[in-house]
C-alpha cells in the first residue's frame, strides 16, 4: 500500500514532505480548510521556474473571495509521479488541501506525533 509519511511540529500542525519533479523536496501544512491541491507562494514558484496556466478563485476564512494564478507541478504522490494543480499566494503558506487527499485515508496520531496519508 503506496503511503507517505508526516509529522506532527511541537504547536500541533500537521505536515508531509512532497518531492517535487523539479528535484526539490518541501513541507507542507495540510490543510483540510483548503479545498484546492497545493499552495505555494509566488517567489517559491519563481524559483522552481512553474508556469502560470490560468487563474482560481477561492475563498478565504472570513468568507472574502480571491483569485489567485495557478499553475501545475509534478510531484511525487503515493508512489507515482502526478499533477498537482498549484493555487500561487502572496502569503508565506505551503498547503496540501483536500483534493490533493480526495480518495485517501488520512491518519493523524496526536500522541506519538506522526501523519501517515495512504491509498487504501
Amino acid at each position: 500500500m503506496a503511503s507517505e509519511i508526516g509529522w506532527i511540529d511541537t504547536t500541533g500542525n500537521a505536515f508531509v514532505s512532497i518531492l517535487l519533479a523539479e528535484g526539490q523536496t518541501m513541507e507542507f501544512l495540510i490543510d483540510t480548510g483548503f479545498n484546492g491541491e497545493l499552495m505555494l507562494p509566488f517567489g517559491v514558484a519563481e524559483n522552481l521556474n512553474l508556469p502560470i496556466t490560468g487563474e482560481e478563485n477561492y475563498v478565504v476564512v472570513g468568507g472574502e473571495t480571491l483569485t489567485s494564478p495557478t499553475s501545475i507541478a509534478q510531484i511525487s504522490w503515493l508512489g507515482t509521479i502526478r499533477a498537482a494543480e498549484v493555487i500561487l499566494s502572496s502569503g508565506p503558506d505551503q498547503l496540501i488541501g483536500t483534493e490533493l487527499l480526495r480518495g485517501t485515508l488520512l491518519k493523524i496520531d496526536y500522541i506519538n506525533h506522526l501523519v501517515e496519508i495512504e491509498k487504501p
